[in-house]
């Protein structure tokens, strides 16, 4: 109960215009988080001989995409909500931002980086 009030509290309502900053503060956590998963789990999938050297790598990245996916539909975090971008579907949105968060914290800053410029025009 108390992670989803803090989760409710970082993600806050933004002012027209701006990013609501505790709300890509948490993307970015649940990011470097991911990554963290994925490093820890590649060690083991390295160790299986079972798996043939070509499909190690894909093995992670759906492993990280699959936990970026989990964690957001988990949290209820929507980053075209946080950028104030209006789409009829919310569930797009958090699916969306599972990937981001799935592909890890560089990606999901240049993500929001791309955004940012793109509201500034």
């Amino acid at each position: 109960m108390a992670l989803r009030n803090i989760l409710e509290y970082m993600k806050g309502e933004a002012l027209e215009g701006e990013i609501a900053l505790d709300g890509l503060a948490l993307v970015f956590i649940l990011a470097v988080v991911v990554e963290k998963i994925v490093e820890i789990v590649k060690d083991i999938v390295y160790a299986m001989p079972m798996f043939p050297d070509k499909f190690r790598p894909l093995t992670l990245e759906i492993l990280s995409l699959a936990c970026g996916i989990l964690l957001a539909f988990q949290t209820s975090i929507n980053a075209f909500e946080l950028l104030n971008v209006k789409i009829s579907n919310p569930i797009i949105g958090i699916a969306t931002t599972g990937l981001v968060i799935g592909k890890g914290a560089n990606f999901a800053h240049d993500f929001f980086q791309s955004f940012s410029k793109v509201k500034k025009r």
